[in-house]
């Protein structure tokens, strides 16, 4: 009886295999049977354990993946950075039984660019995406296929391959971004209380609280993540890709979101003596090119503050 059993599993696991794509095709009696429901969690597990086979080689499924690197500095000696993208994937496989329901995870792909480094990547539909430091994309191995969905954390810039069937569209916290083929950037670390979108080419729907708004190029939109308002208006696109290149340009920008910036690209800790200091403000450009030394000499030249370093990190002082 057993045996007969599981050669009826067997030949309705077949079944499914070759009827795949035409589920709707399969008799209510047996799609009733227990023994149909039994052969057809096997066929999804099954299923599963032959994607995990599949992703070797690496290329498959994450796409070309190009590491931009520059040596970074510190204050005493230079610290160059091994072309490494931190890669870790996380399979949904296991089966969850609650009230007669199967539910299968998703498999999330996340690429993480640390500190002092600057990542580029390749995704499947042909987008091109550039990481900043600290800044983390994830994207499910659905991609490219029913969908284009990424989430963020940091910054990134997209030029986005067009596909008039499959908008892409970006998570960005609570908003997100929408798009069928278009290029520009977003930020949304944590640490900042705003998402920032500017288009550079093309056009995109920003979405956010049950509102959305349509941008044009050279157009930037700001959502302040703590009352959740919104605001608009005209952006220097080449000053907002300029990350890209190692630059940074600032005009009367705070000295706390500039300090964020320069210790995510030399993986360096501040420290402001003065909570008053972190609201002076700072117009000029960031190089990454040169010496954490050297812009930090160009801060200091414009502002009545220094930098000193002890145990480690760099203090920031008023000026006597």
């Amino acid at each position: 009886m057993e045996k007969n059993i599981n050669h009826n599993e067997e030949f309705i696991v077949s079944y499914l295999h070759d009827r795949e794509d035409t589920q709707d095709d399969i008799p209510a009696d047996l799609k009733n049977t227990r023994e149909f429901k039994q052969s057809e969690t096997i066929f999804r597990l099954r299923k599963n354990v032959a994607f995990l086979n599949s992703l070797s080689p690496e290329d498959r499924f994450w796409g070309r993946i190009n590491s931009g690197i520059r040596p970074v500095k510190r204050l005493s000696n230079w610290i160059k950075y091994a072309a490494i993208v931190v890669l870790s994937f996380t399979i949904g496989s296991l089966l969850i039984y609650f009230s007669g329901i199967t539910r299968y995870d998703a498999e999330l792909a996340s690429i993480s660019s640390p500190r002092g480094q600057i990542t580029s990547l390749t995704l499947f539909d042909g987008t091109t995406v550039w990481l900043n430091s600290e800044t983390t994309i994830k994207y499910s191995s659905a991609f490219n296929k029913k969908e284009r969905e990424v989430f963020v954390e940091g910054e990134a810039y997209f030029e986005v391959a067009h596909n008039d069937k499959i908008p892409f569209i970006v998570n960005l916290g609570n908003s997100k971004v929408k798009v069928h083929g278009t290029t520009f950037n977003v930020k949304a670390y944590p640490s900042d209380n705003y998402i920032e979108a500017v288009l550079i080419e093309g056009k995109i729907e920003f979405i956010a609280n049950n509102r959305s708004a349509v941008l044009n190029p050279s157009e930037k939109i700001i959502l302040l993540t703590e009352n959740g308002s919104i605001s608009t208006g005209l952006a220097d696109v080449e000053k907002t890709s300029a990350w890209k290149k190692g630059k940074y340009y600032y005009s009367n920008e705070k000295l706390s979101s500039i300090i964020e910036q320069i210790q995510r690209w030399y993986d360096t800790e501040f420290i402001f003596n003065e909570d008053e200091l972190s609201h002076f403000t700072f117009t000029g450009v960031v190089n990454r090119e040169k010496s954490i030394e050297y812009n930090l000499k160009i801060i200091e030249l414009t502002n009545k503050i220094k930098f000193e370093s002890k145990d480690g990190a760099i203090i920031i002082t008023r000026k006597e």
